[in-house]
């Protein structure tokens, strides 16, 4: 349940941002590159796999988040002590809703294993 609520509010941060650099512009914006309508589905969908504790769904969406800010530290372009803080709190989410996942099916599996 972690990633799922971590997933929400990370796209919520995400459409925030838009909407402020944007104004009422943002969903045109989003319309006008594809990219990033794509990488908003395809969140939502995981969050969706998550509900059923999809392992495929917890990696992606642990793995759409680590990469932009590898590529934004890489790059040098550190964010603000807040959106930093903010960061890490998605990221032990993310961490703990693959090992959630993970650990979820290896019990379902043990147990369907005994009997």
């Amino acid at each position: 349940m972690n990633g799922i609520y971590a997933a929400t509010a990370w796209l919520m941060f995400d459409f925030g941002t838009l909407f402020q650099t944007h104004g009422n512009q943002t969903l045109v914006f989003i319309s006008s590159h594809r990219e990033m309508l794509v990488g908003a589905i395809i969140v939502v969908v995981c969050i969706v796999g998550l509900f059923y504790k999809s392992r495929l769904a917890a990696i992606v969406l642990l793995f759409l988040f680590l990469i932009p800010v590898i590529l934004r530290a890489i790059q040098g372009a550190f964010p603000s002590t807040m959106v930093l803080l903010f960061s890490f709190i998605l990221l032990y989410f993310f961490l703990t809703s693959v090992l959630g996942t993970f650990i979820y099916h290896q019990l379902k599996n043990g147990e369907q294993t005994k009997t």
